[in-house]
């Protein structure tokens, strides 16, 4: 069971591993607005998020560009030869860490089973709103490495929606926006509500972090 801590002490602060916390998060998830999702501060310990940003900033990102998005980002992390970048990616799809998520979230969850790579975004960058929804896809994730202030744009936008007349879901107006802060671990679950977008970055400025999903099939 995630709550007896198997495997998962070397990596994430205590303090998320105490059974009131999980209790707490587990209840907290699916009431949040304007669609499930949690912001989890200091989540790992500080040494590995300084040795995860450390190996990340020696990878290639390459930069995506198209009328919908403009940041940098790496391969994804299977690819990598990096054994730091390596670790951390086989404890985000090992059993331990996925049967937490899934006690978290109450999904079922695919071990094994992400896609994860670095991301930068720097000066006039952006990604405009979306849902996420591709088939497999169940929760998005957000290891942020580096701090930003409200007024540097590069903040996580979830989007409220109301239903159209072909009874489908669409943004309306951001309710919520989590500001990237060093070692913040963030998920949303994905859906036909799920709508986000990454604001434009309004300075010379690097937003650094790792991003990806978890499946369930």
């Amino acid at each position: 069971m995630a709550n007896k801590h198997t495997g998962l002490e070397p990596w994430i602060s205590s303090r998320y591993l105490q059974k009131s916390t999980i209790q707490n998060l587990v209840q907290t998830f699916p009431r949040q607005k304007p669609f499930p999702y949690l912001e989890l501060k200091d989540f790992f310990h500080s040494e590995k998020a300084q040795a995860i940003l450390k190996a990340l900033l020696h990878e290639s990102f390459g930069r995506q560009e198209a009328d919908l998005f403009k940041f940098k980002q790496t391969n994804d992390f299977k690819l990598l030869k990096n054994k730091v970048l390596q670790e951390f990616r086989s404890f985000l799809s090992s059993p331990h860490f996925v049967a937490y998520l899934s006690q978290i979230t109450s999904c079922t969850l695919k071990k094994n089973s992400i896609d994860i790579s670095g991301t930068l975004y720097e000066d006039t960058d952006f990604l405009l709103c979306h849902d996420d929804q591709l088939e497999g896809r169940k929760i998005a994730f957000f290891y942020y490495l580096a701090s930003l202030a409200k007024n540097d744009g590069g903040g996580l936008n979830l989007f409220a929606t109301e239903t159209t007349e072909k009874d489908l879901p669409a943004p309306t107006i951001i309710s919520t926006t989590i500001t990237p802060a060093f070692n913040t671990f963030a998920f949303f679950l994905v859906s036909e509500k799920s709508f986000h977008e990454v604001a434009e970055v309004l300075r010379p400025i690097q937003r650094i972090a790792i991003s990806g999903w978890f499946h369930d099939q």
